[in-house]
């Protein structure tokens, strides 16, 4: 008599075909709030690449499957009853529309797979190789993959030695209103449940159901004290400083740098700008006009009060970009 394993992983039958899929890797580098999802939408929409979606980190284990037997579609729709059931409309920190084809970060895949870290290891490296075949293999395996993942902006060079020929697009932006953006997120995360991003990622599921490690969170990211401003104050220090000391070892022909506040203001001329950069061509017409609505900048009390302390550690980055004065619009 023959038995099924009901634990078998779909996508496990097809793993064979993929073995030699090869994948041209566009990586977009730039911190946690710094416009990288505006970047990573905004590109997708020219139809020049192949890119990770929603639907790719929630059905990971059954892309091939879905895509050879061909229920693609059906899983698609189950997905968009599946949001409309939880009443998830977008993303709530960014308002972001959610929908089984929103371009997301590779980091949630790494964390759900492996079980490591949100940033690309030695240990989950063969998670991303698979997950970029599989993206390759159902898609135009003549286009480029676009990735991103805000983990792995303090470490591109690591992603460099791992992926030579790969080619960079960082975006910048002035770090008050990143950090300042990173501390609503993560609060509004902490206190309320959030359905997408329960979908998406395992560890936001543990954390919040954990009341010990939700209430450790809760309070280094809290205003008490300025934890949280100290904490995301450092990681910016941080980043910014990696940046400024590598990007030099960067072979000028691998990457090219924008602004966010560049691409809020000018965003054909800044989209045109990378695609020729890349040697594509444009697919699709974007309509740039209705693509960004801007929001008023409202800083949180304690970032207002160490507003000048902030930018006074951050000097070197700030002069760096060129950023005189803040003044953006908000996405």
């Amino acid at each position: 008599m023959q038995t099924t394993n009901i634990n078998r992983i779909p996508d496990e039958p097809y793993l064979d075909s993929i073995a030699k899929v090869n994948f041209s890797p566009v990586f977009i580098m730039g911190d946690h709030r710094s416009g990288t999802t505006l970047l990573y939408k905004l590109l997708a929409a020219t139809k020049c690449f192949n890119f990770v979606k929603t639907y790719h980190i929630i059905k990971y284990n059954e892309i091939l499957f879905n895509y050879i037997n061909k229920t693609e579609n059906q899983v698609r729709q189950e997905l968009e009853t599946l949001f409309t059931s939880l009443g998830i409309s977008d993303r709530v920190f960014d308002k972001v529309t959610v929908n089984p084809d929103l371009p997301e970060e590779y980091g949630f895949i790494l964390k759900n797979i492996a079980g490591d870290e949100s940033f690309i290891t030695s240990k989950n490296l063969p998670v991303l190789q698979q997950l970029c075949r599989k993206i390759q293999f159902v898609s135009d395996p003549d286009k480029p993959l676009l990735l991103k993942n805000p983990w792995d902006f303090p470490r591109f060079m690591y992603v460099k030695s791992i992926f030579p020929e790969a080619k960079f697009i960082f975006i910048h932006r002035h770090p008050i209103p990143v950090i300042n953006s990173k501390l609503k997120v993560v609060r509004t995360s902490l206190s309320e449940w959030n359905a997408y991003t329960g979908l998406i990622s395992q560890r936001y599921i543990k954390v919040f159901n954990n009341p010990v490690q939700r209430f450790f969170y809760r309070m280094l990211y809290s205003k008490y004290f300025n934890l949280g401003l100290n904490q995301v104050t450092k990681q910016a220090v941080q980043s910014t400083t990696y940046f400024l000391e590598n990007i030099d070892s960067l072979p000028k022909t691998n990457y090219i740098s924008v602004r966010y506040e560049d691409l809020c203001n000018e965003p054909k001329t800044t989209i045109l700008k990378i695609v020729e950069f890349l040697e594509l061509e444009l697919k699709a017409t974007l309509d740039y006009e209705n693509s960004i609505e801007p929001r008023p900048l409202k800083l949180l009390p304690e970032v207002e009060r160490k507003y000048d302390e902030i930018c006074q550690k951050l000097k070197p980055y700030l002069d760096y970009q060129g950023y005189q004065t803040l003044s953006e619009p908000q996405v």
